[in-house]
């Protein structure tokens, strides 16, 4: 029998590592009971309902506490779209391997045939810039008691800052910006010497590309968008819990948007008060009432 030429087992070797991969990356989704191809919202839908439903304080079967604590992990791996394409492309044990290198500064300490040879990860050599981000919003909501158990629907305007339509156009070439609001400065301090100084400068939007003042294109950066929103509260949230548009938050050139956070805030009811899940009523009664009452309960006891 002929041996086996070492391409062709790498071929094999490859070929049954995607089959795992792909077999291991339904988990996550069957978890949240979504396709593979759920949006974002799809995804936050999907895990509000199932963490509800398997929240230890709501659910006291046996094993809802576990259930629970995989439907975070699942969550927390598919809502960001670097870790989702991780977890889609090597699975779970990919995704812990690269929190492993996250933990340790990105250094990989061993060998990955696999990453060396088909490209996966990239450890230190390939290591992504960190993606800038505007702030997040936080806008208070006040529901009433009603609305946090029934759950309602509200129909929002909303105005932020989104980027000038021909904004592109109003960005040079500036090998002096390194990144969004840092340029690099050499300065040389002896003959041979070279000292690199970094320096805060809104103008770089970008790593090379700085923007043009008074560019014909746009009068500034960014201009006002009102945007129509549907806030839809799921039953049972509870007060300080919100409710998160991803992405919606002002943009700036260089930078992802922010989310956009709806805070719950519960207004006080005139009866009853909330304490987790259960209510409480305070009522004042006659002293004939609450004789009677203990004598009931001992009846009935």
């Amino acid at each position: 029998m002929a041996p086996t030429s070492t391409m062709g087992v790498w071929s094999v070797i490859f070929q049954l590592c995607v089959l795992a991969c792909l077999v291991n990356a339904e988990d996550f989704y069957k978890l949240l009971g979504i396709s593979r191809k759920a949006t974002n919202k799809e995804i936050k839908k999907a895990y509000r309902q199932k963490s509800l439903e398997f929240h230890p304080d709501k659910n006291k079967a046996e094993g809802s506490a576990d259930k629970f604590a995989e439907i975070n992990r699942a969550y927390e791996a598919l809502s960001k779209d670097d870790t989702r394409s991780i977890y889609d492309r090597q699975g779970e044990e990919g995704l812990k391997q690269h929190e492993a290198r996250e933990a340790g500064g990105g250094g990989g300490g061993g060998f990955d045939p696999f990453s060396e040879f088909f490209g996966f990860g990239g450890g230190g050599r390939q290591r992504r810039e960190q993606e800038l981000r505007t702030p997040n919003v936080d806008v208070p909501i006040q529901l009433t008691l009603e609305q946090m158990y029934s759950g309602a629907t509200f129909e929002v305007s909303y105005i932020r800052q989104v980027l000038c339509m021909q904004w592109e156009m109003c960005m040079k070439n500036a090998p002096e910006c390194q990144s969004p609001g840092i340029k690099v400065k050499r300065q040389q301090i002896a003959p041979g010497f070279v000292q690199q100084v970094q320096q805060r400068d809104e103008r770089c939007v970008a790593r090379g590309k700085m923007w043009s003042q008074n560019c014909s294109e746009c009068k500034s950066q960014t201009e006002a968008e009102k945007i129509e929103l549907t806030v839809d509260v799921f039953k049972g949230i509870r007060d300080g819990e919100s409710i998160s548009f991803e992405d919606v938050a002002d943009e700036k050139p260089g930078y992802k948007a922010g989310d956009l956070n709806f805070v719950v805030m519960e207004q006080d009811h005139p009866d009853y008060n909330r304490e987790g899940d259960n209510l409480y009523m305070t009522k004042a009664i006659t002293l004939v009432d609450a004789l009677v009452s203990k004598l009931l309960e001992h009846v009935l006891s």
